[in-house]
């Protein structure tokens, strides 16, 4: 009889023991981001499809100005461009370059080839080492867990420098 209160006492103990260790999450993502409601900039957005027209990209980003050090919000949502239906089950990646050389892959933060998003949505955020012109890289490497001949989207993001912030500008 006395086991079962004991049982019971040292499950509690486990639980509350595992609600107090933090979980191993990027602060990068939710701070301020206001794809979770946690900030009031407003979100811009642009569009461009794949090469070959079966996937449009909506890039959103957010804020459109931010203070030297602090991060850039991106989503990348995925639709089939003729039936403007979201893409389910997409392997994706986000990649940021700058002259040509590879400064973030969202995928790498995760130690993995790809990120696959069963929603067709890719969250991302990146802090801008300076100013200048930069490409941000969707890219599409697998559908409905079948794997595709690689489709990619790029946007050239402007970064500018004023009063110690970065004013952000996405074009295609």
């Amino acid at each position: 009889m006395n086991a079962l209160p004991l049982f019971h006492i040292i499950l509690l103990f486990g639980f509350v023991l595992i609600l107090k260790v933090p979980l191993s999450v990027s602060g990068i993502i939710f701070e301020n981001n206001p794809f979770y409601g946690l900030s009031n900039d407003p979100i811009r957005s642009i569009e461009s499809i794949t090469d070959d027209n079966l996937i449009r990209v909506k890039l959103e980003y957010a804020p459109s100005a931010i203070q030297i050090g602090s991060p850039e919000f991106f989503r990348a949502t995925l639709f089939y461009n003729e039936k403007n239906e979201i893409v389910l089950h997409a392997d994706t990646d986000i990649a940021i370059s700058k002259n040509g050389k590879e400064l973030y892959k969202a995928s790498s933060e995760f130690s993995q080839p790809f990120i696959h998003t069963p929603n067709g949505i890719v969250l991302s955020s990146y802090k801008f080492p300076d100013s200048g012109q930069y490409i941000i890289t969707a890219k599409i490497l697998g559908i409905n867990f079948m794997p595709v001949n690689p489709k990619q989207v790029d946007f050239i993001v402007n970064v500018t420098e004023s009063n110690d912030k970065y004013n952000i500008e996405v074009g295609k």
